[in-house]
């Protein structure tokens, strides 16, 4: 994969292909960011073009036989690992050792996920990074790099990817789909930037049910109609959805919505902001806040911690029709 391939990440595109062609790379580059954002896409691409004899500045020639070794999946001086269950443990760097040091040439070791390593394999790493042999080179995929150890973080180049516009996610999944402009822009907005997001929701064949009963549940609660009962009925049914994460995060993008078209009548919104209106109008920005915040800290209860599924659901409905419907007086 060359770098033209690629979309945006014009800093790092412009970084990489001047210390390529200087030979200025370090021996460990960490590529950081959230899943989905295309660290894999550019940590093989770099791969391809530090094997590559040919490499210019799109990376990779893409014609030789290195690069059609790697793209056959059978390059000799390429390595990749990732997590064996849980973690990278140390018996994965032993293995790998042994072969580093031996003959010549350039070698490109990837670690995706490479802050699941464990203590262990950070030091087996590390002893590695310390006196590197010529011609290895080690690439580090980390959505947290805190929990990397700091003087591995300290051997390493590091680039944050940044980003895509929401234009450039549309194209892609219009060029790479085939798909209609209007689903398009609609889920690139929905994806923030993130191409990987938006190409998952275009495989997601669940996302449009999805959609609509995050909608319906947004207006219900925003009705005040709801009883406590159905307040809890509906917790207990969603305590049992295998996507309610994600179902979360739409429930939270109709009311981000409300308050953007609240706060600066944004035109550019992905849903009807009159879909979200009380008896007395639009909801005002402060109540439209907190209702935000309720759905935030519900998910970060279900993916950070051990709390009820359903007890945390429960409260976090039952709250935010509590602050959409205040009681008179």
């Amino acid at each position: 994969m060359s770098f033209n391939k690629l979309v945006g990440q014009q800093e790092l595109r412009h970084s990489l292909t001047s210390m390529l062609l200087n030979d200025r790379l370090s021996h460990a580059t960490l590529f950081t960011g959230p899943s989905g954002i295309g660290k894999k896409s550019w940590g093989l691409a770099l791969v391809q073009a530090i094997l590559c004899p040919f490499r210019s500045k799109a990376g990779a020639c893409m014609k030789c036989d290195s690069c059609r070794q790697f793209l056959s999946g059978n390059h000799p001086d390429y390595f990749f690992l990732q997590p064996d269950g849980r973690n990278i443990k140390i018996e994965q760097i032993r293995v790998l050792r042994k072969s580093f040091y031996l003959l010549g040439g350039r070698k490109v070791c990837l670690i995706d996920r490479a802050e699941m390593m464990t203590a262990e394999a950070c030091s087996s790493l590390l002893k590695i990074l310390e006196e590197p042999p010529a011609g290895l080179y080690f690439i580090l995929l980390a959505e947290q790099p805190r929990l990397l150890f700091d003087t591995i973080l300290s051997r390493c180049q590091r680039y944050k990817l940044q980003l895509l516009s929401c234009e450039q996610v549309q194209n892609l999944l219009i060029k790479e789909k085939g798909m209609a402009v209007a689903k398009a822009d609609f889920l690139a907005k929905i994806s923030g930037g993130v191409a990987g997001s938006a190409f998952d929701l275009a495989d997601d064949e669940e996302f449009e049910k999805r959609f609509k009963e995050a909608r319906n549940l947004a207006s219900r609660i925003v009705s005040g109609r709801e009883s406590a009962y159905s307040l809890l009925s509906t917790a207990a049914s969603l305590a049992d959805k295998e996507d309610l994460v994600p179902f979360l995060e739409l429930l939270c993008l109709f009311y981000r919505d409300c308050l953007v078209n609240n706060l600066c009548q944004d035109d550019k919104l992905l849903i009807n902001p009159g879909q979200l209106m009380d008896q007395q109008g639009l909801i005002p920005a402060s109540r439209m806040e907190e209702i935000i915040l309720l759905i935030n800290a519900a998910i970060y209860e279900l993916t950070k911690t051990n709390a009820n599924r359903r007890l945390s659901l429960e409260k976090m409905l039952i709250l935010m029709q509590r602050r959409l419907m205040p009681c008179p007086g």
